[in-house]
């Protein structure tokens, strides 16, 4: 008998630093906050992984915000809540390099936050969100 197969999505973020504080949004439909980037579309499964995240950068946070991405990366799962597709998760570390966030319809906020301000917020449901920054602070 076949063995079923799994179906989820691939998506990666960008832990973006500057001035040693990380920059979450936060997101118009949730209102959870979160990493910028997203999903990994159908032809780029070859492409460099920077590639993919400068062009999800240009789209969440304007195509003049620029982001240099480290090799350090961290990931988890997180289960959407609107259809329970399954998320697998993984953020790059990243240099901010220059330019201002425009956020697109996709996000409500920004906020820069540091390791004591970042645990107030609240962040996607059936997601593994708050151990990743953790990690990624660790990281950092």
């Amino acid at each position: 008998m076949p063995r079923a197969l799994q179906t989820f999505e691939v998506s990666l973020k960008a832990a973006i630093f500057h001035e040693q504080r990380l920059l979450l949004v936060r997101e118009a439909d949730t209102g959870s906050w979160e990493l910028p980037g997203g999903r990994i579309d159908v032809g780029e499964e070859r492409v460099p992984h920077s590639d993919i995240l400068a062009r999800e950068i240009a789209e969440e946070l304007g195509p003049h915000f620029h982001i240099a991405t480290r090799d350090e990366a961290v990931s988890w799962v997180r289960q959407r809540p609107t259809d329970g597709v399954y998320q697998f998760v993984v953020a790059r570390l990243a240099d901010f390099l220059s330019g201002t966030p425009v956020l697109s319809a996709e996000h409500q906020a920004l906020r820069w936050t540091t390791p004591a301000d970042w645990t107030d917020l609240e962040f996607p449901a059936l997601s593994d969100y708050g151990a990743a920054l953790q990690r990624i602070w660790a990281l950092r």
